[in-house]
């Protein structure tokens, strides 16, 4: 599979992931949280996400029942990936992190209904 490597803005946290096509299965959440990240998503298998440098500058923030983990640089507060509250055994990563990109058209993301967890 083809690896890809991602970071934070200030490149503190990087990591890479290993996916067949990032593109699909891209979401957008219309959670609370995730509205306000305003980001879209690609889930990946935990074993597939590899951080490379910045675990001790990594912080995380769970709310609600606390199973989602949604982790962000200490330096520049970009949020770089979460563990999946939907699929704890996967992370989604924040597609705008990866290294050479082009966001995709808003007709090629999927919505998902996190509002509706309480």
């Amino acid at each position: 599979m083809p690896i890809k490597s991602g970071s934070c803005h200030c490149h503190k946290v990087t990591f890479q992931v290993d996916v067949e096509n990032i593109f699909e299965n891209i979401y957008r959440c219309d959670c609370s949280l995730c509205k306000k990240k305003s980001i879209v998503m690609k889930p990946v298998p935990i074993e597939k996400f590899k951080l490379l440098k910045g675990k001790d500058n990594l912080n995380s923030y769970k709310w609600n029942k606390r199973i989602a983990e949604h982790f962000f640089c200490n330096t520049c507060g970009v949020y770089t990936h979460h563990k999946r509250r939907r699929d704890p055994t996967q992370f989604s990563i924040n597609l705008a992190c990866l290294d050479g990109i082009t966001m995709p058209k808003e007709d090629q993301i999927q919505w998902i209904d996190g509002s509706s967890h309480t």
